[in-house]
């Protein structure tokens, strides 16, 4: 059975090397709290971010439906 997942639980750290393209890739990703992304790659290049930004609605929000 795979691990719960366990917010208040570390994440593992990992040292490795990465290309400047990867890091900047994981810099643009980190900004995001949460969302939907699609990294695009052409000849094995890390090329485009593409952001699917998502907003939460809640009823305490306010409405001008005017």
């Amino acid at each position: 059975m795979p691990d719960t997942f366990v917010p208040h639980r570390p994440e593992e750290l990992v040292i490795v090397k990465i290309t400047k393209r990867e890091a900047v890739l994981l810099s643009k990703l980190r900004s995001y709290a949460f969302g939907k992304f699609t990294v695009d790659k052409a000849n094995g290049l890390l090329m485009r971010l593409v952001v699917n930004e998502s907003q939460l609605i809640e009823e305490s929000d306010t409405a001008d439906l005017t």
